[in-house]
């Protein structure tokens, strides 16, 4: 019964997430698990915990064994072996924050709704994971509760969900216990909840009438439907399919100020980049990605920016690349690692922080996955300086048609909210969307369907920035610091326990 709870936990936490949509049971995810490590060890709970957490991210990730057959080679069966120990790897954060809810209770007496509080963000932000993830970008469509962000970051939706959760559990249990709810246990979360949707409701108001006495410039986001295979083994004809669907959606919306194409459109070596975009004869200045060689062979993955001659008039190289897709680990220590990984040679490393500029407009460059990293833009802010406009070209051809690309939206969405700017993606194979400084999806593409988006995009002032970008995770240190008290608290009454029990 106990097993059956905790993986009951695991499928409400997935079908609460973007791949699937339920967000609302998010809210109610961890109320059978908590029940299933009632009154057991620390230890028994953790266990319980890693059946959650491994459940959750099986369902979460099932998706990445087809991208492993596809584009790794290996078979249906090493292909799910792996998924399932990357599961059970990030099954260990619910692990662990089940065995902190039954050690505080046990030694301190302190109810899992404080510690869902303050541990389980802890877990999700200094817990190692390729492709990071919060709970909280669950909520994406829940606005008035995604305002938040703007000062804690995601951490502080996981701080609240992880309070409401345990307001729930206090609630049944005192039902099943047949007595009175402690008031705190459900007031204070019930309270803070209030307190965030007021301020999400006026924020809006304020983004909204900021966004209305804002400059635009109008964006074509052009989504060619050409795959991983496709762009590498028949480049010039995705070329070409770029550039027709790009004049045909100039000649039927000549008010396009601007084309964005996705991430890895163009292939080219170096020397002949000052030729490449005076073929394509743009029509407007764009934005697009490029793989770039240079001289020495090395290939960069870069978003560049372009006039409406094909003159080139900006480059960002990609800075944080993907772990054993783009990178290896470690293999700038020990070479020999960089021959694990089969096919083209790895990508190398930006290192220069720029934004890109068209005429009077300037736009934060954000390649793949960079866009679900908020300390990426935040460094970007600092370094370049403030944006009106944030871009992002992906591929997520990679991923099949599954569920990743509509979480890497979601997921990026809380850039918008973060910085109130309007976000751009323009992706290979969708999901191309517009997302307003609030966090909204204007418009959006499908997915596998050539496509092209219009949108008249808000352009913010330079200066206007916001607390979490000034002062980044400072809620994730709190909690951190609040953590490690609980813990040297925990130790010092299970060694009074030990002394007493002793005498």
């Amino acid at each position: 019964m106990r097993c059956a709870l905790a993986a009951a936990s695991g499928v409400l936490d997935v079908l609460g997430f973007a791949g699937f949509g339920f967000y609302p049971l998010t809210w109610i995810a961890k109320v059978p698990v908590l029940f299933a490590i009632r009154d057991v060890a620390p230890r028994h709970a953790f266990f319980l915990g890693l059946l959650y957490g491994t459940t959750g991210h099986l369902g979460g990730y099932y998706w990445m064994a087809g991208t492993l057959r596809e584009f790794a080679g290996l078979n249906a069966v090493l292909s799910a072996l792996l998924v399932a120990a990357g599961a059970a790897f990030l099954g260990l954060i619910c692990a662990l924050l089940m065995f902190f809810v039954r050690m505080a209770g046990r030694d301190l007496g302190i109810a899992p709704v404080w510690v869902l509080t303050v541990v389980y963000p802890v877990m999700e932000w200094v817990f190692p994971n390729i492709l990071p993830y919060r709970i909280g970008a669950s909520q994406y469509p829940f606005l008035w509760v995604t305002q938040v962000v703007d000062i804690t970051g995601l951490l502080g939706l996981t701080c609240l969900i992880g309070m409401v959760n345990g307001a729930f559990f206090e609630l049944i249990e005192s039902r099943w216990e047949q007595r009175r709810p402690l008031l705190s246990r459900w007031v204070v979360p019930l309270g803070v909840m209030l307190l965030v949707l007021a301020y999400g409701a006026i924020r809006i108001k304020q983004i909204d009438a900021e966004v209305a006495k804002a400059p635009t410039k109008v964006f074509g986001l052009v989504q060619g439907n050409h795959s991983v295979e496709v762009k590498i083994d028949r480049k010039y004809e995705a070329i070409l399919r770029y550039r027709e669907m790009t004049h045909e959606l100039i000649v039927a919306r000549p008010e396009v100020d601007l084309v964005v194409w996705p991430e890895s459109a163009l292939h080219s070596d170096a020397r002949h980049l000052q030729y490449l975009g005076r073929l394509l004869q743009p029509k407007r200045p764009m934005i697009t990605g490029v793989k770039v060689r240079d001289e020495e062979g090395r290939n960069f993955n870069a978003m560049f920016a372009l006039s409406e001659e094909g003159g080139i008039l900006g480059r960002f190289d990609k800075t944080r690349l993907v772990p054993f897709s783009e990178t290896i680990p470690f293999s700038d220590l020990l070479p020999v690692l960089g021959k694990l990984r089969p096919g083209e040679s790895l990508t190398e490393p930006g290192n220069i922080y720029r934004n890109l500029k068209i005429g009077d407009t300037t736009l934060m460059p954000m390649i793949c996955y960079e866009d679900i990293l908020p300390h990426f833009m935040r460094e970007m802010w600092h370094r370049a300086g403030p944006p009106g406009v944030l871009v992002n070209v992906t591929d997520d051809s990679w991923f099949g048609n599954s569920p990743q690309p509509v979480i890497h939206l979601a997921l990026s969405s809380f850039r918008a909210i973060e910085s109130r700017r309007a976000l751009v993606r323009s992706t290979a194979t969708g999901v191309s969307a517009v997302v307003d400084p609030v966090g909204r999806i204007v418009t959006r593409t499908e997915q596998w369907r050539a496509a092209t988006l219009v949108s008249r995009v808000p352009v913010s002032a330079p200066g206007d920035t916001t607390f979490y970008l000034r002062f980044g995770d400072w809620l994730g240190w709190l909690l951190l610091a609040m953590t490690l008290t609980g813990l040297l608290a925990c130790r010092h009454a299970r060694r009074r326990k030990e002394k007493i029990s002793g005498i």
